[in-house]
């Protein structure tokens, strides 16, 4: 769905949880996810690497610890 208004966002979905998102270095990489109750998830890989996107273990929604 897209919304062509210049209302900002929050004022038309109502406000959202705000989520503090941290970064973890692995290998020459970083990930950035959630840590909650003692688990890491993972939201993004961010790597120069191409073969670091291809890991499973870094893929959005995995669990860390």
């Amino acid at each position: 769905m897209f919304l062509y208004t210049i209302v900002p966002a929050e004022m038309i979905l109502g406000g959202q949880d705000a989520v503090e998102y941290s970064y973890r270095p692995v290998h020459n990489a970083y990930i950035e996810g959630v840590s909650q109750n003692g688990k890491f998830t993972v939201s993004r890989l961010i790597s120069t690497n191409p073969r670091d996107y291809l890991d499973p273990r870094y893929s959005p929604g995995q669990i860390l610890n």
